[in-house]
């Protein structure tokens, strides 16, 4: 399958899911005050660092399918344990949590932790999907959460004038857990097949996780930590403005997710020359297509803010510091499918992001206290740029690979885009005449 056809097509769910949380962010900075969304977006943070961090069950329950070729339902359900009983572990840290604190500080806390637990069994049952080859349940996987979330938050808000980001935060985990329930139900067929745990796959599961979800935990606090430094040093008025410029900037990297997803199931079964061959083509399409965006998104900045976040004076600015690392940092996503798909070695991934954490932090302390959120944009941007460039630089070595082999375009490459335009000519039922 072409790498741009295939890129697409995961794109245009990818894309869903980006129009979900964008009107998700642009209701709560609408219907929230500054340091209410502020408090919001905190809160989706640390479900985001979970979220990522077990991350690792995705990558580890999708290895066993289309690497070591399990059945799906041995799959989900040996994942599905160890998932489950981390689901209870956030439960019930989000109630102790919630213990400590009264009022909307406990509501909060509470609702954190079942968002938490939601994610962690979503990430199980992704994965399954994922190394299925199920591309489209996986792709609902990815969309309904958010999906369920927004209209329930939209349900409080205006059914019920309940705005706050307790109640927020409350909404957004029981749309998480209705979404989880639905996709069990569609993807029932295929997480029965085999259906039975096994304790030796168990462990696989968990050691492969533990890795994966240390890179992937590592890699979303990358671009994220940075969000507990603003509020420290300029409040939550800073961090509901600054989160959206980061959620902007990120967005382009729905792209070159979309290219990187096209391939996950082939680098796991193809040989590592092939492997090689087709990691460094969505390289290359990564950068053309990311390139162009940065480029709208810089000049387009200003009328983004007037027109969907006119309260969040500084956002523009802010976003277009991140662009460069952004830009950089989107091949972060088909290296990291290298190493974690082809090579099953996921901690190369956490040494590159651990790497851009601690520049970032670094930096961010110097920098956030002066230039406020730019400082932080700016920090983040310089962190992505030098960890990927020094990640590529090990790549290149390893595979005896010259840089010219990754960025260079080939006729091949090009065919990929011909054969995407014929696609949709032929669908248009245009000729070409």
């Amino acid at each position: 399958m072409s790498i741009a056809f295939g890129g697409i097509v995961a794109f245009l769910f990818r894309g869903m899911n980006l129009f979900v949380s964008l009107g998700l962010l642009i209701l709560c900075s609408n219907q929230l005050t500054k340091d209410e969304l502020g408090t919001f977006v905190l809160g989706l943070t640390v479900v985001g660092i979970v979220n990522a961090a077990t991350g690792g069950l995705t990558a580890a329950t999708g290895f066993q399918v289309s690497s070591r070729r399990r059945l799906p339902g041995l799959a989900f359900s040996s994942g599905g344990i160890i998932g489950a009983g981390l689901g209870v572990v956030a439960i019930l840290v989000g109630l102790t949590v919630g213990a400590v604190f009264a009022g909307e500080a406990h509501r909060e806390s509470v609702a954190v932790g079942f968002a938490c637990a939601a994610v962690i069994m979503a990430s199980v049952l992704a994965g399954t999907l994922l190394g299925r080859e199920s591309f489209v349940r996986y792709n609902f996987a990815l969309v309904l959460p958010p999906l369920f979330s927004l209209i329930l938050i939209a349900i409080a808000f205006f059914g019920f004038d309940k705005k706050s980001p307790d109640i927020a935060l409350e909404m957004y985990a029981l749309g998480q857990w209705l979404a989880i329930i639905t996709l069990v139900l569609v993807s029932s067929k295929v997480i029965l097949e085999g259906f039975g745990a096994d304790r030796a796959v168990m462990n696989q599961i968990l050691r492969f996780a533990a890795v994966a979800g240390v890179a992937s935990g590592i890699s979303y606090l990358n671009y994220r930590a940075d969000l507990f430094l603003v509020d420290h040093f300029k409040g939550k008025e800073a961090v509901g403005t600054y989160s959206l410029a980061v959620y902007l900037g990120e967005s382009v990297w729905q792209v070159s997710g979309s290219l990187t997803l096209a391939t996950y199931a082939r680098l796991g079964s193809c040989t590592r020359s092939e492997a090689l061959a087709l990691t460094t083509r969505v390289m290359r399409h990564t950068v053309f297509l990311i390139a162009g965006l940065c480029v709208v998104l810089f000049f387009t900045a200003d009328i983004i803010q007037e027109l969907l976040f006119p309260k969040q004076d500084g956002m523009a600015a802010a976003l277009r510091f991140l662009l460069p690392g952004v830009l950089l940092y989107s091949l972060a996503q088909s290296y990291s499918g290298f190493y974690t798909w082809q090579r099953g070695m996921p901690w190369v991934s956490a040494v590159v992001a651990g790497s851009g954490l601690i520049i970032d932090m670094i930096l961010a302390v110097i920098l956030v206290p002066r230039m406020g959120i730019n400082g932080a944009a700016l920090a983040s941007a310089i962190a992505y740029s030098t960890a990927i460039i020094g990640g590529l630089v090990v790549f290149v070595r390893t595979e005896h690979l010259s840089p010219w082999q990754i960025f260079r375009f080939s006729r091949a490459d090009v065919d990929d885009y011909r054969s995407l335009l014929g696609r949709v000519r032929g669908r248009l039922g245009y000729s070409g005449h």
